[in-house]
């Protein structure tokens, strides 16, 4: 999957928890939003001084895309999507990120089929 293809899936499905996203729909996901994020930041940086109305409109419309997104990565891993809570522990998201890098579980499972953009390239991982 590529960015922009990664970008559409995770807008159009931006309140989908069911299903499965592969690693590089998450990964270009995040990407996107690291990149949307500094550039938001330089503006209000440059506009006020200070973290404010760029940043404050990247949140509001990158969060739920990126939640759902979060949550079908963990489901493609076969855990739950409530698993997302642990960013609310001390250290959780160290444990997440091992998560969100590990390999898509091969073939079905209980959330669904494979990912279509993992089962075109017949590679079970990215």
């Amino acid at each position: 999957m590529t960015m922009p293809q990664a970008i559409r899936s995770a807008f159009a499905r931006w309140c989908t928890f069911s299903g499965r996203a592969g690693g590089s729909e998450y990964w270009w996901f995040v990407l996107f939003g690291t990149i949307v994020f500094g550039l938001a930041i330089l503006l209000d940086q440059a506009a006020f001084g200070r973290h404010a109305f760029f940043w404050a409109a990247c949140t509001l419309v990158l969060l739920l895309p990126y939640h759902a997104v979060a949550v079908r990565r963990l489901q493609d891993t076969n855990r739950s999507g409530w698993w997302t809570l642990l960013t609310f522990v001390p250290l959780g998201n160290i444990v997440l990120l091992i998560w969100f890098c590990a390999p898509s579980t091969p073939g079905p499972n209980r959330f669904g089929a494979i990912p279509e953009a993992i089962s075109d390239h017949g590679v079970a991982a990215w």
